[in-house]
């Protein structure tokens, strides 16, 4: 369901009205819990959440594959990657998983050849960055270029 610009408006302005209607009574006891209760319209929580995850699914099938070439930032993919997964609210057993999907060429072979000491998404993570990372001498000549 989309909703439009005018259409949240309006259920904004519902909501606003519905809030000004609710009468509080204050209690006559001189001790009274301080315990703050801050109420979150499920509309809108519900609907940021389908379009958060719509929108990080359709960034997960266009992932760009990594596979380990010189001229690629292992660092920034990780980066991008895991903040699309963590939109998507994938655990980190499901980032593992998914991750494999996108490595072709040489990561690819990598990752094969590794597996069986990657068991985890943390280990990938600090595993493939050790493995990628430009030397010092590469990074250099690229701030040459």
């Amino acid at each position: 369901m989309v909703i439009t610009h005018s259409h949240y408006q309006q259920l904004f302005q519902q909501e606003t009205k519905r809030l000004s209607d609710i009468d509080i009574e204050f209690s006559h006891y001189s001790e009274f819990s301080l315990n703050h209760i801050v109420y979150h319209p499920a509309f809108l929580s519900v609907m940021e959440e389908q379009v958060m995850n719509t929108l990080a699914k359709e960034q997960i099938r266009n992932f760009s594959k990594f596979a380990g070439a010189p001229d690629e930032d292992v660092i920034k993919w990780i980066q991008y990657m895991e903040a699309v997964f963590d939109r998507a609210q994938l655990q980190p057993s499901n980032k593992f998983i998914a991750i494999q999907s996108y490595l072709t060429d040489a990561a690819k072979n990598w990752f094969r050849y590794n597996k069986s000491s990657i068991t985890d998404w943390f280990i990938f993570k600090a595993e493939i960055i050790k493995a990628y990372q430009p030397s010092l001498n590469q990074i250099l000549l690229k701030m040459e270029k």
